[in-house]
């Protein structure tokens, strides 16, 4: 048995084999990759969960209200009242149901009246008991049993029973009987006017008006839900479904048959929109007052404290603005009602108020004649409102153009910039994350050139169109901090994702968008939900399409580009580095304000401003004297950069484990050496084995991977080639793939080859490394085994001594199995450096085998010989060797 220092826990022995393994039998892995591949695992609806239900009708209702065409009656309210979301009220009624008679269910009162075709049910109990059905005849009679006829047609359910009551009494002495509706008769109603589908319909008398309309598909927008009229025997009377809905009392009208029910055109409306429950579109019915309009809309949000501004189209068909004297006031057809918090005003001009605001819509120009007094005080403001720039969108009252014009509403608000408003102007306020919008990576594809990553974001379909047509630096702010670079296989732009640190820096963070290629699909089902993602049948896709575009961009797309185009670049070690919309000149301060401000652990910051025409400056920003970045100021096209040393530590610690006298995570300095680092971990134990240190960096790891996947490419399109060949051996074929698979597998370490031993590192301080953050070192115990692995009869590891040769440890193994290559076994020393053991005659080698080594033993390659690569998986293994050995290393460390 091996001392302590030499034990290896077979469970390491097992995982690194199978590493090897998964190269050796490749025709069985084929085949049974081949068998796993033919069968597709479709999703199921039936394992959905409530919750996953309900979203699956909430994504409809998205997709139903994407695809919701308005009515000629709401599109006049919306483009009026500058809301649009304004729909007629009630009209859903008869959305989800068909109608029909379906089965009586639950109790029928005594109050329903019988007519020829009723089924009642006769039960008798007592000297006589028996149970019979009886239908009302034609003539009006019920007959049952011996009893005498009686007269049932027209009258209520109650008083029959009372009939046959006293009949029993007086024909069937010491007997009960129990009456009970078993089926109802069936009558053909007329339905039309303003219904989907008019005609005739068979529906039971139990059925009521609203009954037979949902069997006609419903009432259409252009018909009325409160004047429907039903004809029976010359005689018309009026329906109101608002009863229905909560409206008014509902209706107790039953159909008969003969009965025709008539749907006029909608009559006259009004509509009630925003601090209210229920905004909408409603019907009026006779005369109404504001109480009444509110009642329809569930009641003002707030009991006190609003105001209400009436729209109204006067006699001469002018638009007017009025303020209702009291809740009793009369409203008009076609007005337009608004509940607000703020004030409402009466003029024929008026402007209106819309994105990030607490009241959105339409004032009297007359009683907000200003910015400042259509926004109100700060305090009237929306948590995350972006201060330095709003715009209002102007008529020419000559060319009927519009303009786009640029405000600052912080200084619009303290009045030191007013901002007198004209009639018809549309103001709109944005918030900070509509900002943060123009600096995403959707954004700055499309700047760049690339295709819309976003297609339903209409904003962007518009910003990829300008683009494409002027080829202009107007919108070049956005990309200014971005560049592309080759990352994983493929182009991608990168931009500045925090503080670049120091003149001229590197960034330590990207934040990477994916520009040139799709990611590739690993499976059936992967490409069957890629499928319903690309054509919209993903319920999941659905509901991230919805959220890709602020509405303030979806409802106006013109305002992105102004945006852009009114934007100064700001960067440097500030919170969020980007482009910011500014209103003329603003001062350097709360430009970094709205930035987030300057990062708080950079030291002595300088301001560098760079104009969009002019020379460069730069302004010293020492403690206590921030206040002079008040008196700098900068316009659109202008670049400003907040300029700090390096950091003293770097972004990330480094982790020491193994034999040091007090391992752990340490924080390092820019430039720190290993050396130095070792020395304050108190150097190393007694124990410590230097040579089998295992070093490993980030950036390594990624290189490796990604050399690994660039392999495994090449490779492949290799073997593509070949496969056309003729006379090519199949079995060559599956191994090369398994190996390429393997390949694609594999897992980087990201170990460097350095030098651990402060002894060595003192006498040559030209090998000391340059520690990186996120760096780790193990320093091992000096082990008394050598691991043989691969293609050998017994894995594992052997005990060490000075002097064996390859072939001793090998023979000690069990030797090679007689698929193994003889002739490609390789060596992986202690230090992560492997080394072939060419010869041919490598059982005679007298190369020199450290502890801690590891011996390598392929399988044979003769399968791949016929394809004229072996030369690449000669290469591929020694990749391969030097991971194997790294994480048996580092396994070892773990256990």
């Amino acid at each position: 048995m091996f001392p302590a220092a030499a034990q290896v826990d077979p469970r390491v022995i097992e995982q690194l084999q199978g590493r090897l393994q998964g190269t050796q039998d490749a025709g069985a892995q084929v085949d049974q990759a081949r068998e796993q591949s033919g069968r597709i695992t479709l999703p199921s609806n039936t394992d959905l969960t409530s919750e996953e239900r309900e979203l699956r009708r909430q994504q409809s209702r998205i997709q139903l209200n994407s695809l919701y065409l308005p009515s000629p009656v709401e599109r006049q309210y919306r483009e009026r009242l500058g809301d649009p979301s304004l729909r007629q009220f009630g009209y859903d009624l008869f959305r989800v149901s068909e109608g029909g008679s379906g089965p009586v269910t639950g109790e029928v009162s005594d109050g329903y009246v019988l007519g020829p075709g009723d089924e009642l049910v006769v039960t008798f109990q007592g000297a006589t008991n028996t149970s019979q059905s009886a239908r009302v005849a034609r003539d009006g009679r019920l007959i049952v049993g011996s009893l005498p006829p009686i007269r049932a047609a027209g009258r209520t359910l109650g008083s029959v029973r009372t009939s046959l009551s006293e009949a029993t009494r007086q024909n069937l002495l010491g007997t009960d009987v129990f009456v009970s509706l078993g089926g109802v008769r069936s009558a053909t109603v007329l339905v039309g006017g303003e219904v989907e589908r008019p005609g005739q319909y068979q529906v039971t008398a139990l059925s009521d008006v609203a009954n037979a309309i949902a069997l006609a598909g419903g009432v259409r927008k252009a018909g009325s839900l409160r004047n429907i009229r039903l004809v029976r025997g010359g005689v018309t009377r009026t329906v109101d479904l608002y009863g229905l809905l909560g409206i008014g009392t509902a209706p107790r009208i039953r159909v008969q048959d003969g009965d025709r029910i008539v749907v006029p055109v909608v009559g006259n409306t009004v509509a009630i929109t925003g601090a209210v429950a229920r905004p909408g579109i409603y019907e009026l019915h006779g005369s109404a007052s504001v109480s009444d309009v509110l009642a329809y809309a569930g009641g003002a949000l707030y009991p006190r404290g609003y105001q209400i501004s009436i729209s109204r189209i006067g006699e001469d068909g002018r638009e007017v603005f009025v303020r209702p004297q009291g809740a009793a006031a009369a409203i008009w057809s076609g007005d337009g009602v608004q509940v607000l918090s703020g004030s409402a005003g009466a003029a024929f001009d008026r402007v209106v108020l819309a994105g990030h605001v607490r009241n959105p819509g339409p004032r009297a120009l007359a009683a907000v004649p200003t910015l400042a007094d259509l926004i109100g005080g700060p305090e009237d403001l929306r948590l995350g409102t972006y201060m330095p720039m709003a715009i209002i969108i102007r008529r020419n009252p000559l060319t009927g153009m519009r303009s786009y014009e640029a405000a600052d509403l912080r200084g619009a608000l303290d009045r030191s910039r007013p901002v007198a408003l004209r009639g018809d102007d549309r103001v709109y306020v944005f918030s900070a994350d509509d900002i943060a919008f123009l600096n995403s990576s959707a954004t700055r594809q499309i700047i760049l050139g690339d295709k819309n990553p976003k297609p339903r974001c209409l904003a962007l379909e518009k910003l990829e169109s300008l683009v494409a047509d002027t080829q202009s630096p107007r919108f070049n702010v956005i990309t200014r901090g971005t560049i592309t670079v080759e990352r994983g296989g493929r182009d991608v732009a990168a931009s500045a994702g925090r503080a670049l640190t120091g003149a001229g820096g590197v960034d330590q963070s990207l934040d990477v968008i994916q520009t040139k290629q799709r990611e590739p699909i690993d499976s059936a089902e992967d490409e069957l939900n890629a499928t319903d993602e690309r054509t919209g049948s993903n319920y999941d896709a659905l509901s991230r399409k919805a959220m890709e575009c602020p509405s303030v961009f979806e409802d106006v797309p013109e305002l992105l580009p102004v945006l852009i185009e009114h934007s100064v670049s700001v960067g440097g070690a500030v919170r969020r580095p980007g482009a910011y919309p500014v209103a003329g000149a603003i001062s350097a301060d709360a430009l970094v304000s709205a930035s987030d401000g300057v990062m708080a652990n950079v030291r002595d910051p300088m301001l560098d401003i760079t104009p969009a025409s002019g020379p460069f400056t730069r302004y010293e920003m020492a403690q206590g004297q921030e206040d002079r970045l008040a008196n700098v100021l900068v316009s659109a096209g202008d670049d400003i950069r907040i300029t700090a040393n390096n950091a003293a530590y770097e972004a990330g610690a480094v982790l020491l484990t193994g034999e040091f006298n007090s391992p752990g995570l340490y924080t390092i300095r820019k430039g720190e050496r290993l050396s130095e680092l070792v020395a304050r971990a108190g150097g190393l134990t007694d124990q410590a084995y230097p040579y089998g240190g295992v070093f490993t960096r980030r950036s390594v790891r990624e290189q490796q991977q990604e050399g690994f996947r660039r392999t495994a490419r090449e490779l492949n399109t290799s073997l593509l080639a070949l496969a056309a060949q003729e006379n090519v051996n199949g079995q060559s074929i599956a191994a090369a793939g398994e190996l390429i698979r393997t390949l694609s597998a594999t897992e980087a370490v990201g170990r460097m080859v350095v030098e651990a031993d402060p002894r060595v590192l003192a006498q040559r301080p030209d090998l000391d490394p340059i520690l990186d953050g996120g760096d780790t070192l193990h320093i091992p115990k000096k082990p008394t085994y050598v691991l043989a692995l691969g293609d050998v009869s017994n894995p594992g590891a052997v005990q060490f001594q000075p002097g064996k040769s390859v072939s001793q440890y090998v023979a000690e193994a069990g030797g090679t199995q007689s698929t193994a290559d003889d002739g490609r076994v390789f060596l992986v020393l202690p230090n992560g450096s492997a080394q072939p053991v060419r010869s041919s005659f490598w059982r005679r080698s007298n190369a020199v085998v450290p502890p801690g080594s590891t011996i390598i033993v392929p399988k044979n390659l003769q399968p791949l010989r016929t394809l004229g690569i072996v030369r690449d998986v000669a290469t591929i293994f020694g990749q391969l060797a030097t991971a194997v050995a790294s994480v048996a290393i580092l396994a070892d460390r773990n256990n």
